[in-house]
């Protein structure tokens, strides 16, 4: 009999363990008296930067070469159709003297056909191109510059009457019906919810690891902040960028306010960098000789697509989050960048107790585009490049409009600020002016000509102005310290 007991002992010490991110193991106060995991903001910057090799940028030496900038006649690089763009090109050598000679041009449509490439004459340093189109849309002008053998390369972009683009994605009759039929088949799991405190930067806040049952036997974690002082607290709920992951998620922690970190994938958040980097081969496969990434897998089938267990979680993590003693739910903001940014515009589709969005270069926006309206590029993660099978091809363009902006923002009732880029070659502008002209609730779209998948420092700025202006007209919060400090996370 004591054995017995012995054994039930050793077995509910192993249920009652969580394994920390330090190896620690968090157990029960009555079982042990090992101290609560404890991050402290100099372990909170340093998580922070922590990053695996999927998500680092490769680095090359920099050897000396021209600078290439552009300036259009119209500062937001916007033309009605037919109207010469005027594109000036500077060049300065490596010592900062103007450049002289002859540089190759190329003129693209958005999806990178050559409309037309010659040499262009630059005289003191500068030069200009002029060019129009016919139709809504974007052009570049690509310039390449040689110099002691070696090329460099820059590009602008410019716009034509976007605002008249139209979605060329489809609206399924079934659309909702689908994704609310998801929605009751998640709600019949039971949550299975793990809920572990840890000790954070600030005393005055409570943190926690937080993790539920989802779908297809995945599991969905996500760090919760909130004051420790009763009352009534807005939420905000921040989704990441692509990638496996670039780096810890972050400890949040905002003023009156209950802040959601969280991870896509099904895998712990609160684990050491090595363990992630240990995780990347999982979430790659060879897909027609070419290496894909998750975001594209199972387009084929609606019911195995990536993305459908990643909004199932996100919509279960608002369940939890309002469920909060002290959650006001008539205040509840989502925002995010990139894969954030697409994420959070379909979730504000699918969840009208979100209140208030922010979203910059957004993904998941017409998938369609490219094949149905020439000139135009598809929408990140371009995932009709990557059906595994040439037979799955046509269920693959119907699975799309299941998982396209397109179709979610027809059902958003939140106020929405939007930031994109004209130079973002990896969310194609005219997949966000598609997205925004379905968009029914107060709206506002910034538009920055020579940003990428990133801001630059100027658009930087004017976004948290503008930004904090819309949030506080339509959400009543003055906080400028917001999604936009991550650029577009520089998904490739």
């Amino acid at each position: 009999m004591g054995k017995k007991l012995n054994k039930m002992k050793i077995l509910l010490l192993i249920i009652l363990s969580i394994i920390t991110p330090f190896g620690w193991t968090y157990l029960s106060s009555q079982e042990v008296s090992q101290p609560r995991i404890a991050i402290d903001k100099k372990l909170q910057a340093k998580m922070a930067h922590e990053s695996t090799s999927e998500g680092r940028s490769e680095t090359r030496p920099q050897l000396p070469a021209p600078t290439i900038t552009f300036a259009f006649d119209k500062k937001d690089a916007i033309y009605k159709t037919g109207e010469e763009a005027v594109f000036t090109v500077a060049i300065l050598n490596p010592d900062k003297s103007p450049y002289s000679g002859k540089c190759q041009f190329q003129l693209t449509d958005e999806n990178s056909k050559s409309l037309k490439g010659e040499t262009l004459e630059i005289v003191g340093g500068k030069a200009e191109y002029k060019a129009t189109s016919n139709q809504p849309g974007f052009i570049r002008l690509y310039i390449t510059a040689e110099y002691q053998g070696r090329n460099t390369s820059n590009y602008a972009t410019a716009g034509f009457e976007p605002e008249k683009i139209t979605a060329s994605q489809t609206f399924p009759d079934d659309f909702m019906a689908f994704w609310t039929k998801q929605k009751a088949t998640l709600d019949a799991i039971p949550m299975d919810l793990h809920r572990v405190e840890f000790d954070g930067p600030n005393p005055d806040f409570k943190y926690e690891y937080i993790d539920f049952q989802n779908i297809d036997g995945k599991r969905f974690y996500f760090i919760m902040s909130q004051p420790k002082k009763p009352g009534k607290y807005r939420i905000s709920m921040r989704i990441p960028g692509a990638g496996i992951y670039k780096r810890h998620v972050h400890i949040p922690e905002a003023p009156n306010t209950i802040s959601i970190e969280l991870s896509v994938h099904d895998f712990p958040i609160n684990q050491p960098i090595e363990t992630y980097e240990k995780l990347i081969p999982n979430y790659f496969r060879m897909i027609n000789g070419k290496k894909v990434r998750y975001e594209c897998f199972d387009i084929q089938d609606r019911e195995k697509y990536y993305y459908k267990s990643v909004l199932l979680g996100l919509w279960r993590t608002l369940d939890i989050a309002c469920a909060e003693p002290n959650a006001d739910v008539s205040k509840l903001m989502v925002s995010g960048g990139s894969q954030g940014g697409g994420l959070t515009l379909a979730i504000a589709g699918l969840d009208q107790r979100i209140k208030y969005i922010e979203v910059q270069c957004p993904v998941l926006c017409d998938h369609t585009a490219a094949i149905r309206q020439p000139g135009r590029e598809a929408g990140w993660p371009h995932v009709l490049e990557s059906v595994e099978k040439p037979e799955f091809f046509d269920e693959a363009v119907k699975v799309t409009a299941y998982y396209d902006n397109c179709n979610f923002a027809r059902f958003i009732k939140a106020p929405v600020f939007i930031a994109q880029g004209f130079n973002d070659k990896t969310v194609p502008p005219s997949g966000t002016y598609a997205v925004f002209a379905l968009i029914k609730s107060p709206k506002e779209l910034y538009t920055e000509p020579f940003s990428a998948h990133g801001f630059t420092p100027e658009a930087v700025k004017q976004i948290a102005l503008r930004s904090a202006e819309f949030r506080l007209k339509y959400f009543g919060l003055t906080d400028k310290n917001n999604v936009w400090k991550e650029g577009g996370d520089n998904e490739k």
